[in-house]
């Protein structure tokens, strides 16, 4: 996002307040407004440790363009909507029910980082209050922010105290002075201000310099500019409903999803002037920043969004890159860390799954930048060459065997330090390793040793039974996962692509090459002709037999002989095990854990969905892959119809939503049915399914910055751009780009 260019950034890019608006200025410069329902019977007021994300409503939205948001406060409903009007001013709106007050509180984010600068927040007129960074250092004036409102506020103060404020507003049902009079509260310098509004209202918000609002505009040129807005409100809001991705039955919602998720997500990182789409804002951790940003939820979210989004994905994937380390590694997570966590602010002994490349590749194909997707090139070079990198002394790091393969670990010393490392015991690096990869998977854990570390503390590498155990020397699980493995096939196949597509025949080559290096030792090592299965490989040479859809992911590979396949699809289509109303669940249903239904122990987590669809798509199994397609998109469908929930995953018995409620790798559930219904090419888009019904309807697709749409009607696909009827074929309309 470059607000040099593109004027002042909008979004609710505060984690902790969905329910409110942050300013990004092109100097950096930080404002916001929350606004917090109180409850005067109650006698209580929301705050983020409050808010309840069950209960929130996440309608339309565009990134920096329009966001409309709904909350439960005191058993009513309070709603935030607002839109852009021009390159630094916004305005909005507020709608309230009886007996709700909201708190209008103006704040700067993440003040914690102010080192040269200060902030004072006044109240010019009845109705407009303003907010000013101040500092000897600025060369350009000091950055300034106006709200506006359409009416008086019952009551309104300046404070720098919050938790005394807010304390005495309860007791007193309205904002007051409460600051203790002496010569240093008298100087006048107010850090936040807190307005109060008992009924719905309107506002106005501008960025610019201090000097700009020196005069403000009169009352009537107020209600005009007021007015005006809200008629520009309406006419977004009912564009967007013209323009959003969407369709008809289930591509309904799953157009909504697309359309809502990045946006509501999308958070705002100061550090570096990028957004990023987080997985989801409860992952907060109640902390003033920017959030935490996970690894392969970054990138997975860069290939979802690029549906509706282009330039959010192609920003938020640069993000992704913007924390690798210099050894290549990109971190299981970052964070700007915070005062009271235990955890390590980077995770720099740990990675996490192998997807840069796959969602660099699929990102292009909608984007079509090259010298965007040269940039994120050679950060996925670097993160593809780093798994097999000398650590040091002659072990590659996630492969101590030496076989070509690969696992998951911990390297302690880079997160504890030396010394904390040597003392950290054995059971918590055991833990700390499993998180590189699907947590408490019974693929490599019975849970026994995935709690807390307390009774366990003298726990050694000799004492632990369990499917698989850390090693000390090798800072790795004694285990070769088919995870890990085939998405270093498939990261290598797309990294080819991307090198070809860059003009980069030579490195095309040497990926390819390293796709089938992996591949056959793949298929060497790790299928089990007994059970005609493909498992996870022990260092001792033995299989771990806990049947899980990473069975199926070496389909993915391309390189899977015909009989095998046949016998792995054998498998699949076992509705004791894998197939059934609700796929897939993590583990096979006849395994002891998936009774467990705790997290990677039965539940259905979408991105081994979207690696059962790609292995099935490559094995040429086009009718299983459009069922599993139907089968995952319908679950995230009745999700969001009944809920408005993006789930984080599943649950294997029911169907229903489990952790998260919004996260947006909840999106990975639909993606394969856009999938199906679209195939972006790097030359050309392919439009329509042979198995997709009669009167199928997917409106607004974004290929190149135009929509197009997409019906079927009697075995024909039709293909409109702006209602013009560009092609009618039978089965697929090809389109050249």
């Amino acid at each position: 996002m470059d607000q040099k260019s593109k004027g002042t950034g909008y979004g609710a890019y505060n984690p902790l307040y969905p329910n409110g608006i942050m300013t990004a200025g092109k100097d950096g410069d930080l404002f916001g407004i929350r606004f917090l329902a109180a409850g005067k019977e109650e006698g209580l007021i929301l705050d983020h440790n409050d808010f309840d994300f069950r209960t929130v409503g996440i309608g339309r939205m565009e990134p920096e363009q329009l966001y409309e948001f709904s909350w439960k406060a005191f058993g009513t409903t309070v709603k935030l909507t607002w839109c852009r009007l021009g390159k630094d001013c916004l305005f909005g709106q507020v709608d309230l029910q009886d007996g709700v007050s909201v708190l209008a509180e103006l704040y700067v984010p993440r003040e914690w980082r102010l080192q040269k600068e200060w902030v004072n927040f006044t109240r010019q007129t009845e109705s407009c209050f303003t907010g000013e960074l101040i500092s000897p250092y600025h060369e350009n004036g000091n950055p300034a922010f106006l709200f506006m409102a359409n009416q008086a506020p019952r009551s309104c103060a300046g404070y720098n105290d919050r938790a005394k404020q807010l304390q005495d507003f309860k007791a007193a049902w309205m904002f007051r002075n409460v600051n203790q009079h002496d010569i240093w509260n008298d100087m006048g310098l107010s850090r936040m201000m807190g307005i109060q509004f008992e009924k719905s209202f309107s506002f106005l918000i501008k960025n610019g310099r201090a000097e700009d609002f020196l005069r403000l505009p009169d009352s009537g040129q107020q209600k005009l500019l007021l007015e005006q807005g809200k008629a520009s409100l309406f006419r977004m809001l009912q564009a967007h409903s013209e323009s959003a991705l969407t369709g008809n039955g289930t591509m309904k919602e799953i157009g909504q999803v697309f359309s809502a998720m990045p946006a509501y997500n999308a958070i705002y990182k100061e550090n570096t002037g990028r957004r990023y789409i987080m997985v989801d804002r409860p992952w907060a951790r109640k902390e003033d920043g920017w959030g935490i940003q996970f690894n392969w939820d970054t990138f997975l979210s860069s290939w979802a969004s690029s549906w509706t989004y282009p330039e959010l994905a192609k920003e938020n994937m640069l993000s992704g890159y913007d924390v690798q380390l210099p050894d290549g590694k990109i971190p299981l997570y970052s964070s700007p860390g915070a005062a009271g966590r235990s955890e390590p602010p980077i995770t720099a002994g740990r990675s996490q799954h192998i997807v840069q490349g796959l969602t660099l590749w699929k990102t292009y194909l909608h984007t079509g930048d090259k010298e965007w997707a040269g940039k994120c090139y050679e950060g996925a070079k670097k993160a593809n060459a780093w798994w097999f990198a000398d650590r040091g002394d002659g072990q590659p790091r996630r492969d101590a065997r030496k076989w070509g393969m690969l696992g998951f670990g911990y390297d302690p010393e880079a997160e504890m330090g030396i010394l904390g490392a040597s003392l950290q015991p054995y059971v918590a690096k055991a833990q700390y390793a499993y998180f590189e990869t699907y947590d408490d998977s019974p693929q490599w854990t019975s849970g026994k040793y995935f709690v807390s570390v307390a009774g366990m503390e003298d726990l050694t590498e000799e004492k632990l039974i369990d499917e698989s155990r850390y090693v000390c020397r090798y800072h790795m699980a004694d285990i070769y996962t088919l995870e890990r493995c085939c998405l270093y096939a498939v990261d290598c196949e797309s990294l080819s692509h991307m090198a070809r597509a860059l003009g980069r025949e030579e490195e095309a080559a040497y990926y390819e090459k390293k796709r089938m290096d992996m591949a056959e030792q793949i298929n060497a090592r790790m299928w089990c002709e007994e059970d005609g299965c493909y498992y996870n490989l022990k260092f001792d040479g033995t299989f771990s037999k806990r049947q899980s859809p990473d069975c199926f992911m070496p389909l993915m590979t391309g390189c899977v002989p015909k009989e095998r396949k046949e016998r792995l699809l054998q498998l699949l289509k076992d509705e004791n095990k894998f197939w059934g109303e609700y796929m897939i669940p993590s583990i096979a249903k006849d395994d002891p854990a998936f009774p467990q239904q705790h997290y990677w122990r039965g539940q259905i987590w979408p991105p081994q969905t979207l690696w059962t669809y790609l292995a099935l798509k490559r094995a040429g199994e086009e009718e299983l892959a459009w069922e599993l397609a139907c089968k995952a998109a319908g679950m995230l469908s009745k999700e969001w119809n009944r809920n408005g929930y993006c789930p984080e995953n599943y649950s294997g018995i029911t169907g229903e939503c489990s952790g998260a409620y919004h996260y947006n790798w909840g999106m990975l559930m639909g993606l394969p049915l856009l999938e199906e219904l679209i195939e972006f090419r790097e030359d050309k888009v392919i439009f329509g399914n042979v198995m997709a019904p009669d009167g199928t309807e997917l409106k607004n697709i974004p290929v190149d910055g135009q929509l197009y749409d997409l019906v079927i009607n009697g075995g024909m696909t039709e293909v409109y751009r702006g209602n013009i009827l560009l092609a009618k074929e039978k089965g697929t309309v090809v389109l050249d780009r």
